[in-house]
């Protein structure tokens, strides 16, 4: 029997010279997920080995391994979640030109949308315990995901009903798309430490990225080729384009079969901060995906060309991969400014620019300013972790990203709920008195006003 020595490791370990801290010991990959991760210390026992030999390590932050790695990881963030982003592509196809789902429910078929990017984010409370207990299967999480991700794309394609829509874009995709997801975001940890921020912001525009390109794409083959075609047509290019990073996204550090447990720490759900930042956090998302969804439709009730609705779509994903970038510079020097930023300068985009938007130019001024300030508020959710607790960040995060992923859910029954006469109906020349949207309008922008109290944490 090996003889056992009780190490206290920091969970930071990119951050210290890998030699002085794992020599002679076999390490396990255990870093937790976002955080101040160099307050999170914790006592382990592991066998004394002489056959680790830490200089053949890869180098952090450096090197091809590392930008293989988020390379890769950029791949996925783009496909995983820029597709979900321009759910309004689809859903103004659905709602107008499908000769299947044109005549049902408009609340189902939204709930198709919002659930995709609801599910991605609320996973995480159950996904990174599990991880972080049983590191040494992340690989085949992720292979099962990779399955079940294409899996309900092509179910897509076959789909005949609302709900068959929900079960496959909807729940499918994204549950696929979270077992993809997860395991990868882990590893970032390993891979950069010095330019952990840097790689944050890159890895974050992957999203914003595919948001701006795939609607010109995805309404190109539903106008041309229809449902079926234009689903197995995605399957098949994410399929064959996220198989190769497979090969390079792995631990840079040796795998433990499993974690020994820590007694977990639950004094954060007495903290007035995290109660507040949760809260806020929720009403924020109640309205931020709501332009995600309505902008393709409110283009057409504009008078506006095809296209041009879907550029707007485009550039709310184009500008938000540099309002993330801003914001979360922006939060490493002072957190309350960044929510009041990105919530008090939404909700002036909603009120003014989208409320009193008639024309093609104010249109596209929304779009532009609403992608800058609004989306950026989800790289907020790390700083908030780390601000509520040092001990669990991870357990923190997969809170806020939960309560995210709630706000984003329920805006699709609600925003449907809006959807009703009030004073300015046909009155008004300004986006306010177009049929379905005056109400909207109001309810988004005030949810993103009301966030700003968040910044009294």
């Amino acid at each position: 029997m090996e003889p056992t020595t009780q190490v206290k490791v920091d969970n930071n370990v990119n951050s210290r010279n890998d030699r002085d801290t794992f020599k002679n010991l076999d390490v396990e990959s255990s870093s937790p997920v976002y955080g101040n991760t160099s307050a999170s210390t914790f006592v382990r026992t592991h066998p004394v080995s002489e056959s680790l030999d830490v200089a053949s390590l890869h180098p952090a932050d450096a090197g091809f391994h590392a930008w293989a790695y988020l390379g890769s990881a950029w791949v996925l963030d783009c496909f995983l979640w820029g597709l979900p982003f321009s759910y309004g592509v689809f859903l103004k196809y659905y709602s107008v030109s499908s000769p299947v789902f044109n005549h049902d429910s408009l609340t189902l078929l939204t709930l198709a949308g919002t659930l995709s990017t609801g599910i991605l984010y609320m996973s995480s409370i159950l996904l990174l315990p599990v991880l972080n207990r049983y590191p040494h299967r992340k690989t085949s999480v992720m292979f099962v995901g990779y399955v079940l991700c294409i899996g309900g794309l092509v179910g897509a394609a076959f789909s005949q009903s609302p709900q068959e829509l929900i079960l496959t874009q909807g729940i499918l995709f994204s549950v696929g798309g979270s077992l993809l997801y997860y395991p990868m975001l882990t590893w970032l940890f390993e891979w950069f430490s010095a330019k952990r921020g840097l790689a944050n912001g890159i890895l974050y525009s992957g999203a914003s990225t595919g948001g701006t390109f795939a609607p010109f794409v995805v309404e190109g083959l539903l106008v041309k080729y229809g449902q079926k075609i234009t689903f197995l047509a995605i399957a098949i290019f994410l399929a064959i384009s996220m198989a190769p990073c497979f090969l390079f996204l792995k631990p840079r550090l040796a795998v433990a079969r499993q974690n020994s447990i820590r007694k977990f720490d639950a004094h954060f759900f007495r903290s007035r901060t995290f109660w507040l930042l949760s809260i806020f956090n929720i009403v924020q998302g109640l309205g931020n995906f709501i332009p995600y969804l309505y902008l393709p439709i409110f283009a057409s009730s504009l008078g506006l060309s095809s296209a041009e609705g879907t550029m707007g779509l485009a550039l709310l994903n184009a500008s938000s991969a540099f309002g993330m970038i801003f914001l979360g510079w922006l939060s490493d020097h002072n957190l309350r400014s960044s929510i009041v930023l990105s919530s008090i300068g939404s909700a002036l985009s909603v009120f003014l620019l989208w409320g009193l938007s008639p024309t093609l130019v104010s249109y596209t001024i929304f779009a532009f300013t609403y992608g800058l300030l609004g989306p950026g508020w989800a790289v907020l959710n790390t700083r908030f972790a780390s601000v509520v607790s040092e001990d669990e960040p991870s357990v923190v995060l997969s809170m806020f990203l939960v309560g995210r992923g709630l706000g984003n859910v329920l805006c699709a029954p609600i925003s449907t709920m809006l959807d009703h006469s009030w004073s300015l109906l046909n009155k008004s020349s300004m986006a306010y008195g177009i049929e379905g949207y005056g109400p909207l309008i109001i309810f988004t922008g005030t949810t993103l006003f009301l966030s700003s109290l968040g910044a009294t944490y």
